[in-house]
């Protein structure tokens, strides 16, 4: 089995150019910048008007062959002395991106997994580019709601659908379930998911304006400002339970006051920034 070499240190974020050079003079065979503990990067949000500024720490990573690492240490320990250094199995590099998603149980109806912990019955869904793989606080708010709700339901909406994973699981509960979302990539991760599952939902690019009819049950999990942008068309399309989450909490008075009334707040949960709002048509 192949062993690789792993050097680390949190450092300044201006030295990461100069580390990285000299890294890749003695052998490195990749290079990354990583996020500090302690230092979380703040990612731009679609209301943010400029690029939020990064940590001042950052997380230095190389990584070296056996050949080359002696070498390597001598002339980064001088410039980083609290050098860390990790071994890492080739085997374990492969898979070790796989110890991050795991079998997510929302009830004893359903389950959510990726295919390596599938057990029969489970929804699968293999992580990819499009978003929602049911760990996430506002992916988790959702399916519990469709999990309580769907019995009660008999025709279902997912509003920015990315996976597919809550028509997919409305869909699983007895309730045929559509998915809209403006990303092709999504449209198509949410039509092989339904594939692997053996599920008839049906996904596709069309915007929500052009939606025709309506729906018992409707689910959107997005940032605040698109739900206030789409809130007439929310209404529109919805006939009884409309499921919101993907909403920071300190963002959600302005949707509120276009959805209550005529949509009274039935739930309001919130987890940590997060609000998670089930609103039912009085």
């Amino acid at each position: 089995m192949s062993r690789w070499f792993e050097l680390r240190a949190v450092v300044p974020r201006v030295r990461m150019d100069r580390l990285s050079e000299l890294a890749f003079a003695h052998g490195a065979s990749g290079v990354q910048e990583d996020v500090a503990p302690g230092h979380p990067v703040r990612y731009r949000q679609p209301w943010d008007t400029e690029e939020p500024p990064l940590p001042m720490l950052c997380l230095f990573k190389a990584w070296f062959d056996e050949d080359a690492l002696e070498q390597a240490k001598a002339a980064l320990a001088p410039e980083v002395p609290e050098l860390e250094l990790l071994t890492v199995d080739e085997t374990d590099w492969a898979e070790s991106w796989k110890v991050h998603h795991h079998r997510i149980v929302i009830s004893d109806r359903l389950a959510v997994t990726p295919p390596w912990e599938a057990l029969p019955g489970d929804l699968v869904i293999p992580p990819g580019q499009a978003f929602g793989t049911g760990s996430h606080p506002t992916t988790l708010a959702c399916l519990g709601a469709i999990d309580r709700l769907a019995d009660g339901c008999r025709r279902c909406l997912d509003v920015g659908c990315g996976s597919g994973i809550l028509a997919l699981a409305a869909t699983k509960l007895g309730v045929p379930s559509e998915g809209i979302d403006i990303e092709p990539e999504s449209v198509r991760a949410a039509i092989e998911n339904a594939d692997t599952n053996g599920l008839d939902a049906r996904f596709s690019a069309t915007p929500l304006q052009d939606v025709r009819g309506t729906y018992d049950l409707v689910v959107a999990n997005l940032y605040a400002e698109v739900l206030t942008q789409l809130a007439p068309e929310l209404l529109r399309v919805s006939s009884r339970h409309l499921v919101l989450a993907g909403i920071l909490a300190e963002r959600a008075g302005p949707l509120l006051d276009l959805l209550s009334p005529p949509l009274a707040i039935r739930a309001e949960v919130r987890e940590g920034d997060w609000l998670h709002l089930h609103l039912e048509r009085l």
